[in-house]
């Protein structure tokens, strides 16, 4: 993804964009991380927030998919995962985010 700025351009790859998205994630009580496990019947319990971004006009589509911990609100959790990942994104890339869509495959119970 590319950004003019004044003095020039900036070019950021989607991998960086997508790493920024999953810490802004991981940053909101109820979503869990990535832990890293040898044992293989709990690896996929354990796995963190996956994102994938898209371009449109500009903007950025940003598509997360994230696990959610028990006895949480999950609507106050998601629209916080939101709201976190917009400004990390937007405040370090200057880049404008459109949405943030969010998937919760799995709630711990």
């Amino acid at each position: 993804m590319a950004n003019t700025f004044r003095h020039g351009q900036v070019k950021i790859a989607n991998e960086i964009l997508d790493q920024l998205a999953v810490r802004a994630s991981e940053e909101i009580s109820g979503v869990q991380v990535t832990t890293h496990s040898d044992n293989k019947i709990n690896l996929e319990k354990q796995q963190g927030p996956k994102s994938a971004i898209t371009e449109v006009d500009g903007k950025l589509i940003i598509d997360l998919t994230v696990n959610l911990s028990k006895n949480i609100n999950v609507r106050k959790t998601v629209k916080a995962v939101q709201e976190n990942v917009i400004r990390v994104i937007e405040s370090m890339t200057g880049i404008p985010v459109a949405r943030v869509n969010v998937t919760v495959p799995r709630l711990d119970i």
